[in-house]
């Protein structure tokens, strides 16, 4: 295996370890079962850090290229690369006449907050760090241009180019998605863009496919839109889920890979190759609802499905999480063979966006100020993850059971002597703490998680953090 350090780049060390092994792998010079060199050696070798190595090869083992073992260190994976490579062929071949022409509110538990003080509510976001002076600048200077002929219009349905040229841009930077602008369609939030979605797909009676437990919202849309669903069960084991959507003899498949809704795990690579396997062998599509990758706090955000296969992935993705939910604003990568029949089933539509909020968006992606932000907003969110975490453990300790950390914007806690949720729920209510329920987002009434409730962190301040937990605490034990 050779590896080098460019320390004249860019690229942070432990990340150039990560992608030069994850490349070997890939191409097959290291194979399952082969082992990697000891943390202490490489890191000898290459004149870096432990510390650095240990990070790239945390980093491939969440990825599910390789899985650690105690007293014999890191192994490589089992993989069906074949289907990487189907993958990428395809990619390559551009059968796309028009792509020569450019080079969830989601409704999440909220609830009601009855009045406590203490609300660990998901989906909503607290407003301080709202980078509101800059907004006001840029809707300032929008409605400042001389040529307002946009405002004035209707423009195009599948919503302002200047913004989808943003998407476009974003996703390659961040999640390794190559495509044009025009595969990217703007829509008001998650749910119209199912909606439209399983419209696209009308004249195909197969049922579509959906993780159980998984986003109640989603469900929602396909039993009032499709002809049958079918739940996929992701709480028994990666075999019993591939197992179930083998049998589905579903169109559709909705997935949360990145970190799956609720339960917060992690899809791993060896799934993800025997997904795309399926849809390639049956001509289905997959939903990748990539809803908050941006919130890693100990490692990097893993590769979407659409990277791996453009062809069978249609890529979702939201403003909700990382902005707001107020501005509604979500956009859908379509596969390229896809285009045509999205345009012949919206040849009425219009873009119910509203212009101003699409070119302010516009210009404040494509500022520094924009990343600049996003950084800010992740380590908000990873200061009150680690205090929430903290404060569980200090409060509760093997009391519990936390399921989801590291990752995104709540984690389900579970109650190690079995109570119902709803138990747990009032107690909680009646201290002044408001939690919620995970019933939801099961398909069938008994399930094997009702003793977990969900917290989120996203929309309370950090001081009542440590405060609330206490006081559930009291109220549980």
């Amino acid at each position: 295996m050779d590896i080098s350090i460019d320390r004249s780049g860019k690229t942070p060390a432990y990340r150039q370890v990560y992608l030069q092994i994850r490349k070997d792998i890939e191409s097959g010079s290291l194979k399952a079962g082969d082992k990697l060199p000891k943390i202490r050696d490489l890191a000898h070798d290459l004149g870096i850090a432990r510390n650095t190595v240990e990070a790239a090869y945390k980093q491939l083992s969440i990825e599910g290229y390789a899985f650690g073992k105690r007293g014999t260190g890191y192994i490589v994976e089992e993989l069906n690369l074949s289907i990487l490579d189907a993958c990428r062929a395809s990619e390559n071949a551009d059968d796309d006449p028009r792509s020569s022409r450019d080079a969830r509110p989601r409704r999440e538990p909220l609830g009601n907050s009855f009045g406590c003080t203490y609300v660990f509510s998901y989906g909503n976001r607290t407003s301080d760090k709202l980078p509101i002076s800059t907004l006001k600048t840029l809707i300032d200077r929008t409605l400042s241009q001389e040529d307002l002929t946009e405002a004035a219009s209707y423009i195009d349905p599948y919503g302002l180019p200047d913004l989808r040229r943003q998407f476009s841009s974003h996703l390659h930077k961040t999640r390794d998605i190559v495509c044009s602008y025009e595969q990217v369609i703007l829509q008001p939030g998650t749910q119209a863009a199912l909606h439209k979605i399983v419209s696209v797909f009308r004249h195909d009676k197969r049922p579509i496919a959906l993780e159980n437990p998984g986003y109640n919202a989603a469900r929602k849309v396909f039993e009032e839109r499709a002809e049958a669903i079918t739940p996929i069960p992701v709480s028994k084991g990666q075999d019993a889920f591939i197992d179930a959507l083998r049998a589905s003899n579903a169109k559709l498949v909705f997935l949360t890979p990145s970190k799956q809704f609720p339960l917060g795990f992690i899809m791993p690579l060896s799934t993800r190759l025997k997904v795309i396997e399926w849809a390639r062998e049956t001509d289905a599509y997959i939903i990748e609802d990539d809803y908050c990758y941006e919130f890693r706090y100990n490692s990097q955000p893993v590769p979407s499905l659409r990277s791996l296969d453009p062809d069978h992935v249609i890529y979702l993705g939201t403003m909700s999480k990382v902005f707001t939910p107020a501005i509604r604003i979500s956009f859908i990568v379509l596969p390229k063979k896809l285009q045509r029949h999205w345009d012949a089933s919206s040849r009425f539509d219009f873009c119910s966006l509203p212009w101003l909020s699409q070119k302010t968006l516009a210009l404040f992606m494509a500022s520094d100020a924009w990343r600049r932000y996003v950084r800010t907003t992740v380590a908000m969110y990873k200061k009150r993850h680690d205090l929430l975490v903290k404060s569980i453990e200090r409060e509760m300790g093997d009391k519990v059971t936390v399921m989801g950390v590291d990752a995104g914007l709540h984690l389900l806690l579970g109650d190690n002597e079995g109570r119902d949720q709803n138990e747990l729920i009032n107690l909680a209510r009646e201290n002044d703490v408001r939690v919620y329920g995970t019933s939801g987002f099961w398909a069938e009434e008994s399930h094997p998680m009702r003793n977990f409730v969900l917290i989120g962190y996203s929309g309370i301040q950090d001081e009542l953090i440590p405060a609330g937990i206490s006081k559930l605490a009291h109220a549980w034990y």
